[in-house]
């Protein structure tokens, strides 16, 4: 199997991710502060923050709290703010479905009134655009930092620059840029940041966080135990107990801290520049194709983690059947939970072929992708693929 879908969960997972799980899962699950007992082994919730906020620049590492992943992470954001009386919120057409239905619930519901910045045709949003819709009654900006359909990267820092002097929040959705891409919270003016565990950052499914600034508050998503202050019957204020109500997603946890540790021991620079030198190679050679539509930013500095495309006439779920039955080459098709953006890329209702490596992929394996996409832009009809594969 060639595994070409990072994008969407990352595989294969580093072999110090898989080890460090299985050791938690075999060992007595001892939690800091809430057992009688004192192994003086490391706090892995606690280590795990300190190479979160290393590697995306915090200050603070009791100001990330761990999620579920950056679903619940942009729900406790956008939902947490308690936007009400029709507030203005900024948001982007690049977004994911995380950001756009909790915004377009609030829209519906009166509470908020919403602008959604157009991008171009591939997929990219100009700062500038955002920055002129910022107004007085502005009171939330949220941004995707890297499309997960074309690989195209906003700018932060110059949004960042004007909601941080106008007082406006700044939410960043970095479920595809967290470990991709570098991320620095300060220099970037960023008020919350949303992230995933199980793509970039080579944890497992189930993990993520939200980094929230002091200057922020929002209300807790849930209440309930968290193994300190058992006889006070509200939620404890302090970060991060605040938000993490309920037993922590330890193995999570524990692969997180490990996938964090390997970006930063590989330089997350480095790891951009192999994975933008792997697209680019796919991209090269898909170009040379008439009948197939690529969508990339292509003046983007430092490259893209990722790109999509389709083959003219061709049902994008038919080539990713033929892709995975016949070839054995796992993709992404349809609309990447990103319906607007595939409206601007004119690839709507049917979506793309999403195709995201990682710094495991092999030149052997690009080879071999490309060589499948050859032989079915040749001309052999779809119906003869599946037909054949069927038999």
């Amino acid at each position: 199997m060639i595994y070409l879908n990072n994008a969407a969960t990352s595989f294969p997972k580093p072999k110090r991710v898989k080890n460090a799980v299985a050791q938690h899962l075999n060992s007595p699950p001892f939690h800091a502060g809430r057992t009688g007992y004192d192994l003086q082994q490391k706090d892995i919730i606690l280590s795990c923050r300190k190479v979160l906020a290393s590697l995306l620049h915090i200050k603070n590492p009791e100001r990330i709290v761990f999620t579920s992943g950056a679903t619940e992470s942009l729900c406790l954001a956008i939902f947490g703010l308690e936007l009400r009386d029709k507030a203005h919120v900024i948001t982007t057409a690049i977004e994911h479905n995380s950001v756009l239905r909790p915004l377009k619930t609030l829209e519906k519901e009166g509470a908020i009134t919403l602008t959604v910045i157009p991008c171009n045709s591939a997929g990219k949003v100009e700062a500038s655009s955002v920055i002129k819709q910022i107004g007085d009654e502005t009171r939330v900006v949220v941004v995707n930092h890297c499309s997960n359909v074309s690989g195209a990267v906003t700018d932060l820092a110059e949004i960042g620059k004007v909601t941080s002097a106008k007082d406006v929040v700044f939410l960043v959705d970095a479920a595809q840029s967290a470990g991709n891409i570098p991320l620095n919270v300060e220099e970037m003016h960023i008020d919350l940041l949303a992230f995933t565990g199980h793509k970039a950052l080579h944890g497992i499914q189930g993990i993520g966080g939200l980094f929230i600034r002091e200057s922020v508050n929002i209300k807790p998503l849930k209440v309930g135990g968290t193994g300190v202050k058992s006889d006070y019957l509200l939620q404890p204020e302090a970060m991060p107990l605040y938000y993490e109500a309920g037993t922590q997603n330890m193995p999570g946890i524990v692969s997180l801290y490990e996938g964090v540790s390997l970006v930063l021991e590989k330089g997350i620079k480095v790891l951009q520049e192999v994975k933008a030198e792997r697209v680019q190679r796919m991209i090269d050679h898909l170009s040379k194709h008439d009948d197939i539509i690529l969508y990339y930013p292509e003046d983007q500095d430092g490259g893209t983690c990722l790109f999509s495309f389709n083959i003219k006439n061709m049902d994008p779920a038919d080539l990713g059947y033929i892709l995975e039955n016949v070839f054995d080459i796992i993709i992404r098709s349809g609309l990447h939970c990103a319906p607007l953006v595939h409206q601007a890329l004119n690839s709507y209702p049917l979506g793309s072929i999403r195709v995201s490596p990682s710094h495991f992929t092999t030149d052997e394996e690009i080879t071999f992708f490309l060589n499948a996409i050859d032989k079915i832009c040749e001309g052999t009809s779809t119906t003869d693929f599946i037909t054949d594969n069927m038999e």
